[in-house]
Order: structure tokens, then C-alpha cells, then sequence
């Protein structure tokens, strides 16, 4: 991902309440693309190689294991799934070699980060093995076995989201002329169903954010009071108005115990987002941090739901943006900046809720992974033997 594409991006973010992601390899799940039609853009020669960063060590011990894509920053190279154990997060000195995870398809297209079960045994992840990227399969990785399933097949498929409970997995697909369907699936490759039937047409095309409880949620892309958000009831596919009354368009983000939802309200004539939690019925909207100009994006709940960290950029039009990643608690009060940089793409709590990932894009070691102590506020990179900087890392994710 070159820097050029990285910043372009960024500015066309500044006109959104809900910005385009950095990182080209995370086209993240709540911007998926409305409507393709094409071909899939392929990924972009790498730029070049960047200075040599200093280890980091000094965390508290974590559990798991960090799965990521390799891109070469010099031509002829091929980019890779790979995978560090958790423990190269605590300490980088003897934590084992990275891993590399054979594919039975080669990375030529836009790529998002594999989608975990909540017991880490599976991946789903949508991605085609076709040279001119369509049909895309919904692939089924097993972790353990180190096998690739394909349990869908459509023109296009959007990333997947598993259900609170693992027993379903939720996808949007397209067909490339404009039109769309919303599938819940077994990851056994059973039972697949089309629950999107009864959304409204007007609303359309669609934006999958993720489940609710038994429901999935889906965002109308229309702008304005066009648009309007619903649960989706996987049971039967009724769907329903989220909210009592129409509130401004924002991607809203359940809680791990589905008890609130995190928001970025944006207001156009001010310019202010006011970052806002509220109860699932609507009731009892607080501000808990505020900005005036830029962005934010993206925002996520900590494991245990009583932190939410997010990116805010700012100084998008003066010709150098930042990118600063804040963790503030759920009720308000301390809002702490933990990471400053250029372009964030994703960010990740590792299981325990200890410890933040952060995939920065355009770094001056080239995209990386950076880590925050969340207990002591400390910063290092990413390191295991066998990680070069010689790479860019994108599209972490995190098998608990």
C-alpha cells in the first residue's frame, strides 16, 4: 500500500461521518462497498524499503496467537498469511518464529482480516481463487488443521460476521449489476438462508455492521433521511427500524455484553462528531468525547465492554494529517491518547483486554503493527524472529 493511495483516501474520509479506512488492505466490514460491478482493484506494487525499528519488549504475559498479511516492500515477492504467537507481544526475544499459512488461492485483491469464531477455532474469510477475483467463495479456515473450506459462492461477497453464539455466520453478497442479498450460513456450510428479503428497497444498497444479540444489523448507504438502520432477525428475516426515530447516519457498534452501543454522531453544521454511548433502545445517549473537524474511524469496544478506543484524524486539509488513537471508558470521564501517527487502518484489544493493536498503514518503517501497554501507555512494534520491516504487516487479527 503506497503512501499516495493511503493519504487520498484519508481526504475523501473527510467528508463522512463514516471514513473510508486507511489501510487498503482493510476495506473493513462496515464500508463495504455498496455496489461493485467490477472487477476487484488489484493490489499495488510495494514502496520501498523502509528504516530498521528497534525491538519493543517489557509487556505482561497474553494469550493467543496474531494472524497478519506479508507484502514485500521490493518487487518479485508474493504476499503471505502469517501468524506470531501472543506471546511475541509480551516478549519479542523469545517468542517463537513466525508461521507462514499456505492458501489455496493467491492475494492479488483487496484483503480484510480473517473473522474469528469466539472459541478461535475458525476463520471466515471472503476472498476469490479465480485470477480476475469473481466468483469469491466464503472460505472456512480451521486453524488447527490448517484447511480451507468453501462453504458460499456468489459474484461478490462482502466480510462475514459470526453470530454472539458461533452457530451462524452473516454475509452480504452482489452480483456486480447492482444488486444485493444478505445470507446467514452454519460453518459447516448448511442452512444457508436469505434473510434480507424484507428490507426496505428504497433503502438499498446496504451495509452489514454486525449482530445484535439474535439479529444482524444493517446500514442504509443512501444519504441523508433516506436511509435508516434495521435488525435483521436471523430466525425469520423480519426486519425493523433499529431506533423509534431516525438518528443521524453513523455505524453503530454493540457491545461485547450487548448492553450499548458506541456511535459517531457527526453534525454538518458545526462540524463537531460527538462520540456518544446509549442503550440499545435509544435511551440515554451520553457524549463522551467530542472533536471538531476530521475524522474518526475506526471504533471499538474492549472485551470486557468498559472501554472504547478509537482513531481520530485531524488536520485533513492542512496537507499533513494525523492520526491519533484514543481509549476513553464507557461512562465518560478520561480520554487518553495512546498512539499518534499517520494512517491507521484497524485497531484490535487483545483478548484479555490489556494490550491494543494498531495496523498503522504508512509509518516510517512502512505499515506495521503497533502495540499499547494499556496499563503503562508504553509503544513498541510488533517483533518475532522472521518479522522483517523489510515487509509491510496489514490486516491483523486476533484468534483468542
Amino acid at each position: 500500500m503506497n503512501r499516495i493511495y493511503a493519504l487520498t483516501l484519508i481526504l475523501l474520509a473527510a467528508c463522512s461521518s463514516t471514513p473510508t479506512p486507511a489501510s487498503f488492505f482493510d476495506a473493513a466490514p462496515v464500508t463495504s462497498t455498496p455496489n461493485l460491478g467490477i472487477t476487484p482493484e488489484a493490489i499495488p506494487p510495494p514502496s520501498a524499503t523502509p528504516p530498521a525499528t528497534e525491538a519493543f519488549s517489557g509487556f505482561a504475559p497474553e494469550a493467543g496467537e496474531l494472524y497478519f498479511f506479508l507484502q514485500p516492500r521490493v518487487g518479485g515477492g508474493v504476499i503471505e498469511l502469517v501468524k506470531v504467537s501472543a506471546l511475541c507481544v509480551t516478549d519479542p526475544i523469545n517468542c517463537p518464529p513466525l508461521e507462514r499459512i499456505p492458501a489455496p488461492f493467491a492475494f492479488n485483491f483487496t484483503i480484510n482480516a480473517l473473522a474469528w469464531s469466539r472459541d478461535g477455532r475458525y476463520a471466515a474469510f471472503s476472498y476469490s481463487n479465480q485470477p480476475n477475483g469473481t466468483p469469491q467463495q466464503l472460505w472456512l479456515f480451521d486453524a488447527n488443521a490448517r484447511t480451507w473450506k468453501a462453504i458460499a459462492e456468489f459474484p461478490y461477497i462482502d466480510p462475514p460476521f459470526w453470530s454472539p453464539d458461533g452457530t451462524w455466520i452473516a454475509f452480504r453478497t452482489q452480483n456486480g449489476a447492482g444488486g444485493e442479498e444478505v445470507f446467514i450460513i452454519r460453518p459447516d456450510g448448511t442452512e444457508m438462508k436469505n434473510i434480507g428479503a424484507d428490507l426496505p428497497a428504497e433503502g438499498s444498497p446496504y451495509i452489514m455492521d454486525g449482530w445484535y444479540t439474535e439479529n444482524v444489523i444493517m446500514r442504509s448507504a443512501l444519504p441523508g433521511a433516506h436511509g435508516n438502520i434495521y435488525l435483521v432477525r436471523a430466525a425469520n428475516g423480519q426486519s425493523r427500524p433499529m431506533f423509534e426515530t431516525l438518528l443521524t447516519k453513523a455505524q453503530f457498534i454493540a457491545s461485547p455484553d450487548a448492553g450499548f452501543f458506541a456511535y459517531d454522531e457527526y453534525d454538518y453544521n458545526s462540524q463537531v462528531h460527538f462520540v456518544k454511548v446509549m442503550e440499545p433502545d435509544g435511551a440515554n445517549a451520553e457524549t463522551i468525547a467530542q472533536f471538531t473537524g476530521g475524522s474518526i474511524y475506526p471504533m471499538l469496544w474492549s472485551p470486557d465492554s468498559k472501554l472504547i478506543a478509537f482513531n481520530y484524524y485531524g488536520n485533513l486539509t492542512g496537507g499533513n494529517p494525523v492520526a491519533e488513537v484514543f481509549i476513553i471508558p464507557r461512562a465518560g470521564g478520561e480520554l487518553k491518547s495512546v498512539y499518534k501517527g499517520n494512517t491507521v487502518g484497524r485497531l484490535l484489544f487483545s483478548p484479555s483486554g490489556k494490550y491494543l493493536v494498531i495496523e498503522e498503514t504508512t509509518s516510517s518503517t512502512g505499515g506495521h503493527l503497533f502495540l499499547v501497554d494499556l496499563a503503562s501507555a508504553s509503544v513498541g512494534i510488533l517483533q518475532a524472529p522472521g518479522l522483517s520491516t523489510d515487509y509491510d504487516w496489514y490486516a491483523p487479527s486476533w484468534r483468542p
